[in-house]
């Protein structure tokens, strides 16, 4: 590769991984003669929330030709550099301690750096080639080694060494793992070397890991018809950073549970796996769905602010409805199963009553303020467009199916999308879905998006899933706890404590006065306690009213709660066994048996 004068050149290197410490350089050969300003990201792509990356620099200077080069800090995330002749180099260093699966992390047994994290962006050098070089650290408990989408250069057989970036955007798309031992679960889809990265060790049934993946992931690709990676990796980071993922154009970074992973004597795919596989389906499907078929607010913008648009539904609704859709076609989840766990998420939705207050489309901007800061309120003020984006989406593959007589179904759309936006990279516009949905099946949608996406009803889930031969019914919850938590119309942290985390809008909790944060001491004059409250509850018939206590900061106070029945808010959802003919062929086409 040859020289370029124009490149940007970065040099990572976990100096001190106990001390969490990563010192980085940046060097641009030619800055900009009126003073070089750098800055650092607020947000990363795929989470929309102001993330304020820049709070984890420190010590940062600056020097030209060995000479020191003066550094005045412009804002939060900027820095401008005096006017000197180049190269100009910029070193720093990163407080590396979010385990998360969106900033960068370091410790004695594994590093991960997301590009948004570590890498300061040269202003007016958006365009320009980037390479960089990653540095193995002091030896410290073992040979380390790499796994990244980065396109290598120059690099040993731990993967240190050189790496390049067409310019900035693709440089922060391809996060760095790193560590003592890194594993690879490898497979192929289509000829495309795929693998499940390990981070941390872990007892784990490779076999049937790869297998599952791969058939996920086989699954995806046939859905849109082709795929537009030349390699993937799952970035599985192992305990410790909860449970999520984040989408990368050519990976993913994953946290995750050990006891995710399946186990080598499991006679079959539990819950938590299933979760795993659906976690892997959800990121894959991104690699088309956010990655490539793109919204065009967040292919324009420098990430230095929020970047508002109404449309997430589209892109992580639409996704989530269909990462459980490829489980259930590649065969590693029942009709059955799958149709459980769509019960399951508008059981969830049923429990929400933010979604009266707020529309999919007004979700959309509050993301940024609200969904990824939840509070005591959340439940009353927000709606997930992951949760009723997904639900949304089932509906309209439904609507369209029977509307077009199985002729034109959501994945048509999906496809459209990517034939006019992802293969050219073209980004897509506000609604684009909307229209695509309209002009590839014929149906005027208005009403449909109006009431769902833009209004705040709800779907009607049973009129939709009745056609397709499916039962559906709302009872109230079966398990005891979860029916007392219902009846009162609130949210304990946990199931073994009486501390209150959400109060209902509507509830007898609401209506009696409780707060969230009160702690449960007494009903009707006995102790309660979180396996307790159901039993305390059962003697008394709705309407009756009981004298509560409870602790509010340093009170104790007695309220007034009058006993409702438990709501019939939970969904079940099974195949029709009386369907007919017709039914059970628009089932088949949709999901199978």
């Amino acid at each position: 590769m040859s020289e370029d004068p124009s490149r940007i050149e970065y040099r990572l290197e976990p100096s001190e991984p106990r001390a969490h410490r990563v010192i980085v350089t940046c060097t641009v050969a030619r800055p900009d003669p009126a003073g070089q300003a750098f800055s650092l990201p607020a947000w990363i792509p795929g989470s929309y929330v102001i993330r304020d990356f820049a709070r984890n620099i420190q010590a940062l200077r600056a020097e030209a030709g060995g000479t020191h080069v003066a550094v005045e800090r412009r804002d939060k995330q900027t820095w401008v550099c005096a006017p000197c002749d180049g190269p100009l180099t910029v070193h720093y260093e990163v407080y590396a301690l979010d385990p998360s699966v969106r900033a960068a992390y370091l410790d004695h047994r594994r590093g991960l750096f997301n590009g948004t994290s570590v890498f300061l962006r040269p202003h007016g050098a958006d365009d320009r080639p980037c390479r960089v070089e990653l540095v193995p650290p002091p030896a410290d408990g073992g040979a380390w080694s790499v796994a990244t989408t980065l396109t290598a250069e120059e690099t040993d057989a731990a993967g240190f060494g050189t790496y390049h970036a067409a310019d900035y955007a693709e440089l922060i798309d391809h996060p760095v793992a790193m560590g003592p031992a890194l594993e690879r679960v490898e497979f192929d889809v289509a000829g495309v070397p795929h693998a499940f990265v390990l981070t941390g060790e872990a007892a784990c049934d490779r076999d049937r890991l790869a297998a599952d993946l791969a058939a996920v992931c086989r699954t995806q690709a046939d859905f849109f018809g082709e795929l537009p990676v030349r390699r993937y990796l799952f970035l599985a980071q192992l305990g410790g950073g909860g449970y999520g993922g984040l989408e990368h154009r050519d990976c993913s970074v994953l946290a995750l549970p050990r006891e995710a992973l399946p186990a080598g004597d499991a006679e079959r795919r539990g819950d938590a796996y299933l979760n795993l596989l659906g976690l892997c389906s959800h990121e894959y499907f991104h690699l088309w769905n956010v990655k490539r078929i793109r919204p065009r607010a967040v292919a324009e913008s420098d990430l230095a602010a929020e970047s508002h648009f109404e449309d997430l539904w589209a892109y992580e609704g639409v996704t989530s409805y269909c990462d459980d859709l490829a489980l259930v076609r590649a065969g590693l989840l029942t009709p059955a199963a799958y149709l459980e766990r769509v019960a399951r998420a508008a059981t969830r939705l049923e429990r929400t009553p933010g979604r009266h207050r707020q529309s999919l489309a007004e979700s959309s901007y509050d993301a940024w303020t609200k969904f990824y800061r939840p509070d005591a309120n959340t439940p009353n003020a927000v709606v997930s467009y992951y949760l009723k984006g997904a639900l949304v989406s089932l509906c309209l593959d439904l609507h369209l199916r029977a509307e077009t007589d199985g002729a034109v179904d959501l994945g048509s759309v999906m496809r459209a999308a990517w034939h006019a936006h992802g293969r050219h990279g073209e980004p897509v516009p506000e609604h684009g879905l909307e229209s695509l949905a309209e002009e590839a099946s014929g149906v005027d949608l208005s009403e449909f998006f109006a009431r769902f996406v833009h209004g705040r009803e709800d779907p009607p889930l049973a009129d939709y899933l009745q056609p397709f031969g499916v039962r559906c019914e709302r009872r109230a919850p079966s398990d005891p706890g979860e029916a007392a938590q219902s009846a009162l119309g609130l949210r304990l942290e946990a199931a073994d404590t009486t501390r209150v985390a959400h109060v209902l809008d509507g509830g007898a909790a609401q209506r009696a006065g409780l707060c969230p944060g009160d702690r449960l001491v007494a009903l009707a004059g006995l102790t309660v306690s979180g396996g307790t409250l159901a039993a305390r509850l059962r003697p008394y018939p709705a309407g009756v009213t009981l004298p509560l206590h409870v602790v509010r900061g340093e009170e104790l106070l007695c309220l007034d709660l009058t006993v409702a029945p438990p709501p019939a808010d939970t969904w079940h959802l099974a195949p029709d066994p009386g369907a007919g003919d017709a039914a059970l062929a628009r089932r088949r086409a949709w999901i199978g048996g």
